[in-house]
């Protein structure tokens, strides 16, 4: 990140990762130094990954392909509510930890639920169409999905930042 020429990387703070409490498979972000200072276990009241001093800003929802089938078959009514309370906040995401592919693939007896992949991608649409709510598909590989995850919280974080700063959310000089 340049600003006047300058490298700037150094002055900009790493985030600390805030991991929900109730995670039960939480996603681990040791292995990303360069993009994360730590993380941390704090009861978030809405996603599953926060940054530490931009709970109220940043949300992002961590969703399995199960967890996902199974949610929208049982507690479809629940994670609408978890979807609205997700869209008050500026930054919010809900990563799938699967590929689109995958998602639109025949799947059968998730934890009891029987679902039709177009039922659950269109749900997923109606989400974003509804809440403007990004869905970023990203892997059922979990070494993927947590880099996908790092990256995303770390450049949310830095763009906040610079604009906290008053630097413009922009990484270098010139960019649109």
């Amino acid at each position: 990140m340049k600003r006047g020429g300058s490298s700037i990387t150094g002055t900009i703070p790493k985030p600390v990762v805030l991991i929900d409490t109730r995670e039960q498979q939480p996603l681990s972000f040791a292995r990303f130094p360069n993009w994360i200072a730590s993380e941390r276990s704090a009861t978030l009241p809405t996603g599953d990954y926060s940054v530490l001093g931009m709970e109220g800003d940043i949300a992002l929802e961590r969703k399995s392909l199960p967890d996902l089938v199974s949610t929208l078959m049982h507690h479809r009514q629940r994670f609408f509510r978890e979807c609205e309370r997700l869209a008050t906040f500026r930054y919010r995401a809900i990563l799938v930890e699967a590929t689109y592919e995958q998602v639109k693939s025949p799947y059968r007896n998730f934890e009891g639920a029987e679902a039709h992949p177009n039922g659950v991608s269109g749900s997923l649409d109606a989400c974003e169409a509804r809440w403007s709510l990004p869905v970023i598909y990203s892997s059922s590989i979990r070494s993927l999905a947590e880099e996908k995850a790092a990256s995303w919280l770390s450049k949310t974080f830095t763009y906040a930042w610079l604009e906290q700063q008053g630097l413009g959310r922009v990484l270098q000089d010139g960019d649109l």
